[in-house]
């Protein structure tokens, strides 16, 4: 379900930026008092176009890719719709306990909303390779992921029931699929940490399995976060991957 959802606003955004590049007419029967013949209407031209003359074929086609366009567009927020509903009243998506698998194509998709997360980036936060992170915390991981060549997104927009940002989207090779890395920055502090609990909730409804799907790194004000640890983190995730395979 994640994978469709992402896929259909993906999808959406294409279309509505082809469609705006497309001219507004319609098909029409022009009549005149000695005959009739098939033209395109161009609202902004104010002018008919005759579909039998070249320049009317060519905005023929354009106008037939419009009225096709509106058309998925319409059914895109209809399944959007239902999509959304059934996340509201199927409980069963609470009970889940099979393996949530994104492969890599789900990765190149989110890609597409990196660093889109619209929560103000804090004036602590640092540049690596060209994003800015929101932590030395968030970078030192970075830099592992780096070091290790697994392929990662920084906080892409994916839907669980509602919209999330994961501070590290990671495809692993090894099992053919993405993971879920949190960086937990201030676990010590109370509001940090009741934001770090929300998270948690959220990926575990919606049948996230910790350690397996999705793993948190801890820091606090008086510690770093551990880059052996964390690799440690990492490669159990992928072992209890491969169990699940």
């Amino acid at each position: 379900m994640i994978l469709s959802v992402e896929h259909a606003m993906l999808k959406r955004k294409y279309l509505e930026q082809e469609l705006a590049g497309l001219p507004h007419g319609s098909v029409t029967i022009v009549k005149t008092h000695a005959y009739s013949y098939e033209a395109v209407w161009l609202s902004d031209r104010r002018r008919y176009y005759a579909t039998s003359k070249p320049e009317g074929q060519r905005l023929l086609g354009l106008v037939r890719r419009a009225e096709q366009i509106e058309r998925e567009l319409v059914e895109i927020d209809e399944e959007l719709q239902r999509i959304s509903e059934a996340v509201r009243s199927d409980s069963r998506i609470k009970r889940r306990n099979e393996p949530v698998i994104m492969r890599r194509e789900f990765l190149v998709m989110i890609k597409q909303t990196e660093d889109s997360n619209p929560y103000p980036k804090p004036e602590s936060a640092v540049e690596h390779n060209g994003i800015l992170m929101r932590s030395k915390g968030e970078k030192i991981i970075a830099e592992v992921l780096d070091s290790l060549g697994y392929e990662y997104s920084y906080e892409s927009r994916i839907w669980i029931g509602r919209f999330i940002y994961p501070d590290f989207s990671i495809y692993i090779p090894e099992i053919d699929k993405v993971i879920f890395v949190e960086f937990m920055g201030a676990v010590d502090k109370h509001d940090y940490s009741a934001g770090a609990r929300r998270k948690f909730a959220d990926f575990t409804s919606y049948g996230f399995i910790p350690g397996r799907d999705v793993f948190f790194v801890c820091e606090t004000e008086e510690s770093v976060a551990d880059t052996d640890l964390f690799k440690l983190q990492l490669n159990a995730a992928i072992l209890a991957n491969t169990e699940v395979l």
